[in-house]
């Protein structure tokens, strides 16, 4: 094995030294370069690949999840802005399990697990704290189950207990919300997350909940306030049943005058006032006598009747007595009857609906239709390009009034309600959609080409530096003319015993002919000529054709001189 790569090492140190200081110098940058190359890779496949553990953390969680691999001697990597911390490939799911198994809160989060660890002796205060802090805590990590919220900040306000009344306040809250890129929150989602919040406090109420976003935008504007929430949704009502009505307005008209040329639009007026009422009738047909008392009294009777002089007269002396009657009667004859009937009654009561239509606005516009041209003998006529030029037409007074019928009957239409119906026949603006095609087609096609020329141009500048750099360099580097044959081939006899004495000719050791002894010297050194003239010729036989052009046309030329 030793003689071997001595032997290729004399051979390339042979090789090196029989180049020019030119070929010496590319040979060691192209040399240096593979070598770099080389290194290059090793170094890619044996790097450690470093992969996301979590991202979108704040500084806090950010310090306290590198403080803990940094305890475990685990190498990591942070990102400028500290949100993203990787470790090696190979531990990612190895370091989430264990950091989930240790209960890291992120964030601060800290629950009702505060309430671990408790020490003894702990003031009535800390407790206090304590609850309020898992509480929150216990808010946080549900709020943030919530699609969108990537985190959450939650602070309670609650006051002290009062034994008079007119001092109770009720509790509060602010929420902070940091949502996830390109998120919204809905009124709905909004009310929501305060209802929530609200719920979890005993005595808190929905409008004592403020809720920002990252940005300091108030979110909660009148979220308790149910007035302004039944007039959201009323409005909401009315908008969602207008677009009802003219989604079947425009299809049931679309079948007949075509797709795009009809435009609806309704305004529906709408009554949320709400009226309960009761009605009681009586059938007086079918009564029937329930009960009935009947009470007769009959009485005789007689009494004396006064005499005398009525007044002061008849005190004075000397009058004489008017005669009376002797006796008064009192006969009474009375009789009383009470009957009750059972008259059927039926009481009814209505409620009527919070949301009823108090009246209709309807504006239809239909675009007219296109028909073929002809002229005045119907022959058709042509455009510019050879096809049969269109006109438009408007529909006729009977086919509007069919329109009319059609949509009234439609939407429930109700003139004695005080509903309004309007359809125009209108020519539509038309867009020139061959042009935006053709512009399309026209950059579509641009771009195209560009690709074309972008990737040809690459595969042409690849082609040509293979062909003009890298080819021409290799031959430069590997080429053995044959001047640079003659000078190290042995040219007499007494050379070629020399070279094989010291053994100056490595790799063609075997190619040589070997010295026999008691052999005519001059018969070798023939058969060495003729062989090496052979090799000379086969390896470039293109040369050997012009040496021997300019062997003949020389002795030509000597003749003529001659």
């Amino acid at each position: 094995m030793q003689d071997f790569l001595e032997k290729v090492y004399r051979n390339f140190k042979e090789f090196f030294l029989n180049l020019d200081v030119g070929k010496r110098i590319s040979l060691i940058g192209v040399s240096i370069i593979v070598v770099t190359a080389v290194i290059s890779m090793l170094l890619w496949a044996t790097k450690t690949r470093y992969e996301t553990l979590y991202t979108d953390l704040n500084r806090e969680d950010s310090k306290k999840i590198a403080v803990l691999l940094e305890e475990n001697k685990i190498p990591y990597q942070t990102s400028t802005d500290a949100k993203t911390i990787k470790i090696p490939q190979d531990m990612v799911n190895k370091w989430r399990l264990q950091i989930a198994t240790m209960g890291v809160n992120f964030s601060g989060t800290v629950g009702y697990e505060v309430f671990d660890k408790q020490s003894f002796g702990t003031t009535s205060f800390v407790q206090k704290v304590n609850k309020q802090r898992a509480l929150e805590g216990e808010l946080i990590k549900t709020i943030t189950y919530i699609r969108g919220v990537k985190r959450a900040r939650v602070h309670l306000s609650i006051p002290e207990e009062s034994p008079f009344v007119s001092e109770k306040k009720p509790p509060a809250a602010s929420i902070v919300l940091d949502l996830d890129q390109g998120v919204l929150l809905t009124e709905q989602e909004v009310r929501g997350i305060a209802s929530l919040v609200s719920s979890s406090v005993d005595g808190m109420r929905p409008e004592n909940v403020v809720i920002l976003d990252d940005r300091g935008k108030k979110l909660s504007e009148n979220v308790g306030d149910l007035m302004t929430a039944n007039t959201a949704n009323r409005m909401a009502l009315e908008a969602k049943m207008n677009r009802q009505y003219e989604k079947q307005i425009e299809e049931i008209l679309t079948r007949v005058v075509g797709e795009g040329k009809v435009i609806a639009k309704v305004t529906m007026n709408m009554d949320f006032t709400e009226s309960v009422s009761t009605e009681t009738s009586f059938d007086q047909e079918n009564s029937a006598v329930l009960s009935e008392v009947k009470n007769s009294q009959k009485l005789q009777g007689s009494r004396p009747s006064p005499q005398g002089i009525p007044g002061a007269r008849s005190n004075l002396p000397g009058e004489t007595p008017q005669p009376g009657i002797p006796e008064t009667r009192n006969d009474v004859n009375k009789e009383l009857s009470t009957r009750n009937y059972n008259v059927p009654s039926k009481v009814t009561q209505s409620k009527k609906p919070t949301a009823s239509v108090k009246a209709v606005s309807a504006a239809v516009m239909i675009d007219g239709r296109r028909v073929p041209a002809v002229d005045d003998k119907g022959a058709p006529v042509l455009g510019a390009d050879g096809k049969q030029v269109m006109r438009y037409e408007q529909w006729s007074e009977a086919d509007l009034q069919n329109f009319s019928q059609i949509v009234a009957s439609t939407i429930g239409l109700n003139e004695k309600r005080g509903d309004k119906l309007v359809i125009k026949n209108m020519e539509f603006a038309q867009e020139d959609l061959a042009s935006i095609d053709a512009l399309m087609r026209e950059k579509e096609n641009r771009e195209l080409l560009k690709n074309i020329f972008k990737y040809l141009a690459v595969g042409l500048t690849i082609s040509l530096f293979f062909f003009m750099v890298v080819r021409p360099f290799i031959q430069w580097v590997t080429d053995n003319t044959v001047e640079t044959v003659e000078d190290f081939l042995p040219k007499t006899l007494e050379e070629l015993e020399r070279v094989q004495a010291n053994q100056k000719l490595p790799g063609l050791e075997d190619a040589l002919p070997q010295i026999e002894e008691k052999l005519n010297p001059e018969k070798i050194e023939g058969n060495m000529l003729r062989e090496k003239i052979i090799t000379l010729v086969e390896g470039n036989p293109g040369k050997a054709a012009q040496i021997l052009h300019e062997m003949i046309h020389s002795t030509e030329n000597d003749k003529n001189i001659a």
